[in-house]
């Protein structure tokens, strides 16, 4: 097939490499130059998108698409240009709809309540002093979430759980200057046990649905900044387990009315009885998605295909279960670039072979001759991964690399096995698997 793959800032190249692994012709377009190093070397130089914006507002001025089988964007925040893809070829990961349910959250929760999934109370606020007047009225513990400014995503530390009522009325003022000024919701804290589930839409039902555990702050027992994934755990489940029926099984027919195709998670907090619905990701995952593909195994572009295309792909797994553990070096998590993170040796992973550059998820990293070395983009590596029929099988694969791969200043996680386990026991023996 021929295949095109629309990024701004390179995140989802990798998915590049693995497609191309399986014979297909992949383009890769990318909206900013200065990520045009990402993977350079191990796939096909990218084609710099050249938008013309005087004439976007009708449609029109961005890449054409026509001539492909499929196109995919690898995050939302550039709906004109994925309905513009929609309209000349079968086409997920981005669009209209994607981009206001993942960006605006309060859209995103009534969403949800349409669904007639459970949500935690929130309120929305365009102003700091409104919201500090809130809180000192209600007193209750509430999480920070802002909205996504002009399809620019926050920066993930822009999120905040408060400790109580007086720490989140303290910190209000800051964090609404971290958030540039941009719309926010208070939601009420729950505590439980997060997850995600994901499951593939190909406008009349869902396929291959996975729970995803993840951790997203940087140091061991949640210590540090919140990160997109320090480390995940994901594992096939069924759509008669309870876990989906109050999730995403609830979503079917209005995904359907509104002719949604693609992927798309659901992030969640469940209680010993209770789930708790919080927010939306109809688009690729990082790290759900790459490990998703390496559970999925070969025939993995045929599967997006059918989804994008509404067929009925081929149900199958090579493995029940995926993990992954983020690599990095500094200054992520800040996403800064300084000239001393560029050009830094990687050595454990042989870029001639493809088992290795498969099974570890990359982004910041480029080939220097035969040598993989950093690219110069935050730090942020990419993630060793692993598969097998058991949590145990998949840890024990994502582990050898770990073991293998040696970085300076290399940062990681050591924790995610045992932490994403207890998890996932404590879920299943409160029922949430039957």
């Amino acid at each position: 097939m021929r295949i095109a793959l629309s990024s701004y800032s390179g995140v989802g190249a990798w998915f590049v490499l693995r497609l191309l692994s399986e014979g297909h012709d992949v383009d890769y377009h990318l909206s900013k130059s200065e990520f045009e190093d990402v993977l350079s070397g191990l796939i096909s130089k990218p084609k710099i998108a050249s938008i013309d914006h005087r004439r976007t507002i009708q449609g029109f001025g961005y890449p054409s698409y026509k001539g492909y089988d499929l196109s995919f964007f690898d995050l939302t925040g550039r709906p004109r240009q994925a309905e513009a893809s929609k309209a000349e070829v079968p086409t997920f990961g981005d669009g209209d709809f994607e981009h206001t349910l993942e960006d605006d959250r309060e859209k995103g929760l009534q969403f949800m309540e349409k669904a007639e999934i459970n949500v935690p109370k929130y309120q929305k606020f365009t102003t700091s002093s409104e919201a500090k007047a809130f809180v000192r009225k209600e007193d209750k513990r509430y999480v920070f979430k802002p909205f996504s400014i002009n399809g620019h995503e926050q920066d993930t530390d822009t999120t905040y759980v408060s400790k109580d009522a007086e720490d989140m009325y303290s910190n209000l003022d800051h964090l609404f200057k971290m958030a540039k000024q941009a719309p926010f919701i208070l939601q009420e804290y729950v505590k439980g046990t997060e997850l995600s589930v994901e499951g593939w839409f190909n406008g009349e039902d869902f396929f291959n649905v996975t729970c995803d555990l993840e951790e997203k702050k940087f140091m061991n027992d949640n210590k540090g900044p919140n990160t997109g994934c320090g480390g995940n755990l994901v594992f096939a489940i069924h759509d008669d387990m309870r876990i989906f029926k109050e999730t995403l099984g609830k979503t079917k027919t209005l995904l359907k009315e509104i002719g949604f195709k693609g992927v798309i998670d659901i992030n969640s907090i469940v209680t010993s009885g209770e789930c708790y619905s919080l927010e939306w990701g109809p688009r690729l995952g990082y790290l759900c998605c790459p490990v998703f593909a390496n559970m999925y195994g070969s025939g993995f572009g045929e599967f997006l295909y059918a989804i994008a295309s509404g067929k009925t792909p081929n149900v199958k797994w090579a493995a029940s279960y995926g993990a992954a553990v983020t690599i990095s070096i500094p200054p992520y998590p800040t996403e800064v670039r300084i000239p001393k993170a560029k050009d830094v040796y990687i050595e454990g992973i042989n870029p001639e072979n493809e088992e290795d550059l498969l099974n570890c998820f990359l982004y910041d990293v480029r080939l220097d001759k035969k040598r993989l070395v950093t690219s110069g983009n935050y730090g942020y590596i990419g993630a060793p991964m692993g598969t097998g029929d058991s949590i145990t099988e998949a840890f024990i694969k994502c582990e050898r690399y770990l073991d293998r791969i040696q970085i300076p200043n290399m940062q990681y996680r050591t924790d995610i096995e045992k932490v994403c386990t207890k998890k996932f026991y404590d879920l299943e023996k409160d029922g949430w698997f039957s």
